[in-house]
């Protein structure tokens, strides 16, 4: 059994014309965009990475660390566990640091007596010249060593940077 269509034969027409044309247009913006690939692509990102498996911070300064990077826009990571190696807690202060402060983050935690806490810092910032990056932590002079174990350090430069505050 067959059912009688409810659409006239006209607006049946009419409708497939508009599809037609939906898809002739959406064809058209395709072929537009494609002319223009080249010029949209983006930039794979350059990775830089340092690392150290196990730094040992005796002094109220922890062996720091510092790489220049060449000019462009970049986003940061640093992380770490920092293990206290004595039986009082300790305050624990990092940082990172983009072009001499331009752009920093600061991390302070409290150590527990014989515990661990992770740690991670981000920055961006677009050097618009080479420029240098420093990590490091800082402890009360006196206090126990710290175990400063899986520190990675990261920089990736990106295409372009939009950074404001929310």
């Amino acid at each position: 059994m067959t059912m009688p269509s409810t659409v006239p034969a006209r607006s049946a027409g009419r409708r497939r014309r508009i599809v037609q044309a939906a898809a002739a247009t959406a064809v058209a913006a395709g072929a537009l965009l494609a002319g223009n690939a080249t010029s949209a692509e983006a930039v794979p990102p350059e990775v830089i990475s340092r690392w150290n498996n196990e730094l040992i911070h005796s002094n109220s300064l922890s062996p720091g660390f510092n790489q220049f990077l060449a000019t462009g826009p970049y986003t940061i990571t640093a992380k770490l566990t920092a293990v206290n190696t004595g039986s009082a807690a300790i305050d624990y202060t990092c940082l990172i640091s983009a072009a001499g402060g331009a752009d920093t983050d600061r991390t302070e935690v409290t150590l527990p007596a014989n515990g661990k806490v992770s740690i991670f810092l981000n920055v961006v910032h677009n050097y618009t010249s080479a420029g240098q990056l420093s990590f490091g932590c800082t402890k009360p002079g006196g206090t126990a060593q710290v175990r400063m174990r899986q520190v990675k350090i990261t920089a990736v430069k990106v295409n372009s940077l939009d950074n404001q505050p929310f």
